[in-house]
């Protein structure tokens, strides 16, 4: 497939125009599709390039997209090529604040009565700021004591991110593969697992003995290069070319993964994310990934329906 540019918002007459003049400027040219149907609250239209994109362009075309969309509210997804739904792939998910609304690390030290303060550390590592490995090892061990009990209450008032049910019932449907690769709990990932079917889960385990957390976790710690490995690897277990994976996350502990993927999709991201990630979306949920693989409205609602 072509490289190709994918607006999504919910007024794209402006953007759309600045988009025509944007493409001018380059001595683009492209094909309209409009992928939503037009009462939706979001539109989503895919412009195909037809144009052989500059070499050595890739970079300066993303930055300048970025821009825009930060101008104007809607997102400009490039896409140099785009995972194929005719053949089978695999997509992996960080969890926190991308497969579900929240930071179950967050919400335990709540329950500790230390939310505040486990938070702002947590904030920091997704900007980026603290490296990951560190800030997980001090967060956990100010959870020492916690009644495990507590996490069952924790998972049933986590609200998962809008799409989630959509996408991974699509994605299977096609014969897709599916993995959560986080840097939460495995208590939790296993959880969603058994919600909506993902083929694998790898997430770090807590501690606990004699009902209560100590603070600490057994095994290797899922950080920023395990999740890059996990991608490597499970892509060769299934004998995948790269350009037919996924990996969706939020996080600076998600750009190694991001970049490895054939689309690379930063959701609701932090803002060093946005400007590294190659695909930065933050006018839908998950579902955007679909429309990423340039599936329209119609294409979706048959894959679930």
């Amino acid at each position: 497939m072509s490289a190709s540019i994918t607006l999504i918002g919910d007024q794209l007459a402006n953007s759309e125009r600045k988009l025509y003049t944007w493409f001018a400027q380059h001595q683009l040219e492209a094909q309209k599709k409009l992928l939503t149907h037009p009462q939706a609250d979001v539109s989503v239209q895919r412009y195909d390039i037809s144009t052989p994109l500059a070499d050595g362009k890739h970079s300066q075309y993303r930055q300048e997209l970025l821009a825009l969309a930060n101008e104007t509210g809607v997102d400009h997804v490039l896409q140099v090529q785009s995972p194929s739904t005719s053949q089978t792939g695999l997509a992996v998910f960080d969890m926190d604040s991308t497969l579900i609304k929240a930071e179950v690390i967050d919400e335990l030290a709540v329950e500790m009565g230390i939310g505040a303060q486990v938070a702002a550390v947590t904030a920091s590592a997704m900007r980026g700021e603290i490296e990951f490995t560190e800030s997980f090892v001090q967060r956990l061990a100010l959870l020492e004591g916690l009644s495990s009990e507590v996490m069952d209450n924790v998972y049933q008032r986590i609200v998962h991110m809008d799409g989630i049910a959509i996408l991974m019932k699509a994605l299977h449907k096609l014969g897709w593969k599916t993995a959560i690769l986080s840097g939460g709990f495995t208590y939790f990932a296993d959880r969603l697992q058994q919600e909506y079917g993902m083929t694998h889960v790898h997430a770090n385990v807590l501690e606990i003995e004699a009902g209560r957390l100590t603070g600490k976790h057994i095994g290797p710690i899922v950080d920023a290069k395990r999740k890059q490995q996990l991608l490597a690897q499970l892509t060769e277990q299934y004998q995948l070319p790269v350009s037919q994976t996924i990996a969706c996350g939020d996080g600076a502990n998600d750009l190694l993964m991001l970049n490895a993927a054939g689309l690379g999709v930063a959701l609701h991201a932090k803002p060093l994310v946005r400007e590294q990630a190659p695909c930065p979306v933050n006018n839908l949920g998950l579902d955007a990934v679909l429309y990423l693989l340039g599936l329209s409205s119609d294409d979706i609602q048959a894959l679930v329906s």
